[in-house]
């Protein structure tokens, strides 16, 4: 059984309706590791209610957080003055709005194309109009029991006076301080320049600790389930804590949970918004398939990492999701594999198994064709389509765009060619002037399918006993001024025949 119906069937034992909750502090570029948070929440919403239950997701951006540095990302002079304070207060890097929305709005647009719509709670705002003054009065009337479990699960000593608060400055950065007096919902303390200020907890004026914010949102919005990563979920972490809170202060039942593992940038480690080292969701999108992207993270367990790599193993993945599509019309996939398919699609699994849109291919015909019409006509004489319908002209339309920015941004150099319009200046050896004219004469009959065209270099190799690599090389020098390019059978197929042997005819 898929991981996703494991969890949905241990939620329906406890009730039919369930809140799932997802979120971030969007300190910056909300990347494709956040983005398996709220999709592997997405697969259990989708489980629950799929089994009859009813589910809802919601998605909490914590913009009430402060900026707690200067990130790679910022400019210094512009942001070194505003660390401390709300994210959902201090203007966009690029001066439009605020910094908080500068980061969600294109996420949020991220999620609709991989079918995600959950329910935005703004924190800042829950925080501003009250919703936390239940939470935050029982906390302060049980600071010393708040106090107790934070320090005996964290292993972590509080301070004596310890006042669970973040408090508001007068500079309306967030702060430590000294508290003087409190009297529900005041509390007056003494900050960093021995100045009072007082704080109106239950107007939001300030926040409590992450510690205490995090279940005190469980119970706000009657959360039973929630994903997080590895780092809450250490000996002593914040999820230790978060369930003794809401049990024995808040008085709320722990919600349902499952751990998920980190996206790590092949070879650059995982990926965090703060150091730079990240891949947007809003930039993944332009440049891979959003069926592809949630396939990633529906196939593995969630406590499994997954290695990315936005080079040539995206190319790798989006084929191996081919052929788990192909076998899954075909019935040929186990159940685990089966249901991973279907949770990745944005809509429901057609009932008519699409054609085959071999993608290293279009990456070649995006290179080498100037439409895409001229793309879909190539693909239909070479026979890898037949005539196509809607669905698959929209798909074809995806795939394109996509490799065209993966062309752009992250595709190595070896897959990168231009069809030279004038022959390339090249001295051949007699040796391969000879081979050349072997390859014309082999041109001018062979089939002109991509099996034929390939096969026909190892006849070739047989005849002349010369490594069909060494015709290889020649057919690429000729036709892109370089040793290596695109699969060449198909490649070839893809041009006039005249242009083929009259190219090979100028040496």
């Amino acid at each position: 059984m898929h991981w996703a119906d494991v969890v949905a069937e241990k939620l329906l034992e406890s009730g039919s309706e369930h809140v799932i909750s997802s979120g971030i502090t969007p300190s910056g570029p909300i990347h494709l590791g956040s983005m398996r948070e709220i999709l592997t929440a997405d697969a259990i919403v989708k489980a629950v209610n799929g089994k009859g239950g009813k589910a809802k997701l919601v998605y909490v951006a914590d913009n009430a957080d402060p900026l707690r540095k200067v990130y790679p990302f910022l400019d210094e002079e512009k942001y070194r003055d505003l660390v401390g304070f709300p994210l959902a207060e201090i203007p966009a890097p690029d001066g439009d709005g605020s910094y908080d929305q500068y980061f969600l709005n294109p996420f949020f647009e991220a999620l609709e194309r991989v079918g995600v719509y959950p329910e935005v709670v703004n924190n800042y705002r829950f925080y501003r109009e009250g919703r936390f003054e239940e939470c935050t009065k029982h906390i302060i009337e049980k600071r010393e029991k708040a106090k107790e479990i934070l320090e005996t699960i964290s292993g972590r000593q509080l301070p004596r006076n310890w006042f669970p608060w973040t408090f508001k400055d007068n500079d309306g950065k967030l702060c430590t301080g000294k508290v003087i007096k409190h009297d529900w919902p005041y509390v007056t303390f003494e900050n960093g320049k021995g100045e009072e200020v007082t704080n109106n907890m239950a107007e939001g004026e300030g926040k409590l600790p992450w510690r205490l914010d995090w279940p005190s949102k469980w119970k706000i919005l009657g959360v039973t389930f929630e994903a997080f990563g590895k780092d809450h979920a250490t000996k002593g972490g914040s999820y230790d804590t978060g369930r003794e809170i809401i049990k024995k202060i808040l008085g709320c039942e722990v919600p349902h949970h499952i751990v998920y593992e980190w996206i790590n940038l092949k070879g650059e480690g995982a990926m965090h918004s703060s150091t730079g080292l990240a891949i947007s969701a809003e930039q993944m999108l332009k440049m891979a398939p959003p069926e592809v992207i949630r396939w990633l993270i529906m196939h593995p367990l969630p406590n499994r990492h997954i290695d990315f790599d936005p080079g040539l193993g995206l190319l790798n993945s989006v084929d191996k999701y081919d052929r788990t599509e192909q076998d899954y019309y075909d019935h040929k996939l186990e159940e685990n594999s089966s249901r991973a398919f279907e949770l990745s699609q944005i809509q429901a699994v057609q009932e008519k198994k699409p054609q085959m849109l071999p993608y290293r291919h279009l990456v070649t015909l995006n290179q080498s064709k100037n439409s895409r019409d001229e793309i879909i006509e190539t693909l239909r004489r070479t026979e890898y389509v037949q005539e196509m319908d809607e669905n698959e002209l929209d798909r074809l339309k995806d795939r394109t765009s996509c490799i065209e920015e993966w062309l752009e941004k992250y595709a190595p150099e070896s897959v990168k060619f231009v069809i030279q319009k004038e022959p390339p200046e090249i001295e051949f050896s007699k040796e391969d002037l000879d081979r050349v004219k072997q390859l014309k004469k082999m041109m001018e009959k062979v089939g002109w399918t991509p099996d034929e065209i390939h096969d026909s270099f190892y006849d070739i190799q047989e005849a002349s006993k010369t490594p069909a690599k060494e015709y290889f090389r020649i057919m690429y020098s000729v036709i892109l001024g370089k040793e290596k390019g695109p699969r060449l059978g198909f490649f070839l197929a893809t041009m006039e025949r005249d242009f083929v042997t009259e190219r090979l005819g100028s040496y």
